[in-house]
């Protein structure tokens, strides 16, 4: 059983393909909190400030917009998404784009 709303662990399920070393940390993850502007980015429980954190995994939505999977310390820290489009793409519209429905998510 996943702590994680389903838009989170889809984009994480493609993005830690089976067998990468970090995929073992999404069954216990936990989003603590989303970002406010309303792109869904989430924040996983237990990060400080993130300010070291790297990029881990990425990939692109279309032209739209990209999702960014950061780790800190070899820990899974957040999950970005980035849009370059109005309306801003959220983390469902990542997950759906990645899970096989191209073109601009809906």
């Amino acid at each position: 059983m996943t702590l994680l709303p389903s838009d989170v662990a889809r984009v994480l399920d493609f993005l830690l393909p089976e067998g990468h070393p970090l995929r073992a940390q999404v069954p216990h993850l936990r989003v603590e909190s989303r970002c406010r502007c309303g792109c869904s980015t989430a924040l996983f429980a237990g990060v400080q400030d993130g300010a070291r954190s790297e990029v881990v995994a990425e990939a692109a939505i279309g032209s739209d917009g990209e999702i960014l999977l950061f780790a800190e310390d070899g820990r899974l820290s957040w999950l970005e998404v980035c849009s370059w489009t109005d309306p801003k793409l959220t983390l469902v519209d990542a997950a759906r784009y990645l899970g096989g429905e191209p073109g601009r998510p809906e």
